[in-house]
C-alpha cells in the first residue's frame, strides 16, 4: 500500500543523473503517482542551462520508460527576483493535479540551493541523505562540454549516455561549447587574485512606446543574444554615469544625457550568485520611461551586432534568446511600475 497519493520532484535535470534516478525511485516505492517538476523552462540558452525543456523531459522519458504511465512533468519558469510568485506557481501546477489528494515532496539537501524544500509546510518533506554519493551535474555538464563522454557515462543512465553523444553532434553544443572556452579562460585571469572576484555593472532599460531597446549581442558571453545595453563600471565614474556612457557606445541613441536623467522611473540591483556565468557579477539597472510620439533613432556600437525596438508582448514568448536574466529584469520592472 502506497503511504501517498502524489510525490513531487522539483529539479532543473541538466541533465538528468544518476543522483536523480535515486530520487525517483523512492519516490514511486511511497506514491502512487510522480509529478517532475522541470525548472528554469525557457530559459536562455547556456553552459549552466544547455538543454532545453523539451530535450530534459525526453531525457527523463527514456532514462524513466518503465514508470512512464506513474508520471507527469511539468514545465515551470524561473522566478529569480520574486521567489514568492515562483512558490505560488509550484502550488498552483501541482494542486491543479492533486486535488485534495496527498502530496509528498522529495529532494535533497545538496547546497544553499536547495532552500526551497521548506518551504511547503502543507505538504509531507522527504530527503535523502545522499544524492548518489554527492554527484554533481556541473562537473557532469563540464565533463560534456570538454567532451570526456567516457567519463559523463558513470554519471548518468545508459539512454542518457547516449543522448548525449547525439547531441554533442549538433551546432546547439557547438556554440555552447564556444562559450564554455570563454568562460574558462575568463576566469583564469582571475586565478591569482587573493579573493573571488566581485564585478559591478550597469544596465539600462529604456521604454518607449511598448517597446524595449535591445541589442544583439555580437562576443561571448551570450553571442547572438537579445541583451539590456550596459557594461562594466569604470573607477572614474559613478553608476548612473555608466549606465548612459554603455547605453550611447550601444544603441547611438539620439536623446541627450539630461534628457535620459530625467527619464528615470526606477532603479534597482539584481544580484542573483548564479546571473552571470563569468563569475559574481552584481547590476545596478536602470528603468527610463520615454515619453515620445515616435521611437528615437538607433544604431549598432560596441559590442552590438544590432540594436532593436522589442515589442514588451514578446518578451515572454522569446526568454529563451535573452541574454542571462535580462528577460526577467525587464518583467521585474514592468511589474513594479505602473
Amino acid at each position: 500500500m502506497k503511504k501517498y497519493d502524489f510525490a513531487v520532484i522539483i529539479g532543473r535535470f541538466q541533465p538528468f543523473h544518476n543522483g536523480h534516478l535515486c530520487l525517483v525511485q523512492h519516490a514511486v516505492s511511497i506514491a502512487k503517482h510522480l509529478l517532475i517538476i522541470i525548472g528554469s523552462h525557457n530559459a536562455p540558452a547556456s553552459i549552466r542551462n544547455p538543454w532545453t525543456t523539451q530535450e530534459r523531459e525526453r531525457f527523463i522519458r527514456i532514462a524513466l520508460k518503465k514508470f512512464d504511465e506513474k508520471i507527469t512533468t511539468i514545465p515551470l519558469s524561473d522566478s529569480a527576483y520574486n521567489f514568492t510568485d515562483w512558490i505560488i506557481r509550484v502550488q498552483q501546477k501541482v494542486t491543479f493535479i492533486t486535488g485534495d489528494g496527498s502530496i509528498v515532496i522529495i529532494g535533497h539537501y545538496k547546497d544553499d540551493t536547495s532552500y526551497y524544500l521548506n518551504f511547503f509546510p502543507q505538504w509531507t518533506l522527504e530527503t535523502l541523505p545522499t544524492q548518489a554519493d554527492g554527484i554533481s551535474a556541473t562537473y557532469i555538464r563540464d565533463l560534456v562540454f570538454q567532451k570526456k563522454l567516457t567519463e559523463v557515462e558513470k554519471y548518468v543512465p545508459l539512454s542518457i549516455s547516449d543522448e548525449l553523444y547525439k547531441w554533442t553532434k549538433g551546432e546547439a553544443f557547438l556554440k555552447l561549447q564556444e562559450e564554455f572556452e570563454f568562460i574558462r579562460s575568463y576566469q583564469k585571469k582571475w586565478e591569482l587574485a587573493p579573493f573571488p572576484p566581485i564585478l559591478v555593472t550597469a544596465d539600462a532599460v529604456v521604454i518607449g512606446l511598448g517597446h524595449v531597446l535591445l541589442v544583439k549581442r555580437k562576443i561571448n558571453p551570450g553571442k547572438g543574444r537579445f541583451s539590456l545595453p550596459g557594461g562594466f563600471i569604470k573607477q572614474s565614474e559613478s553608476i548612473e554615469k555608466a549606465c548612459l556612457r554603455e547605453l550611447k557606445e550601444q544603441t547611438k541613441i539620439n536623446i541627450g544625457n539630461k534628457e535620459m536623467h530625467g527619464s528615470i522611473k526606477m532603479t534597482h540591483v539584481f544580484d542573483h550568485p548564479l546571473r552571470d556565468p563569468r563569475g559574481r557579477v552584481i547590476s545596478h539597472a536602470f528603468m527610463f520611461e520615454l515619453n515620445v510620439k515616435e521611437l528615437p533613432a538607433i544604431a549598432a556600437g560596441a559590442d552590438a551586432e544590432e540594436t532593436v525596438w522589442f515589442p514588451l508582448y514578446k518578451i515572454e514568448q522569446f526568454e529563451g534568446s535573452f541574454l542571462n536574466d535580462h528577460a526577467q529584469i525587464i518583467k521585474f520592472f514592468i511589474n513594479h511600475t505602473s
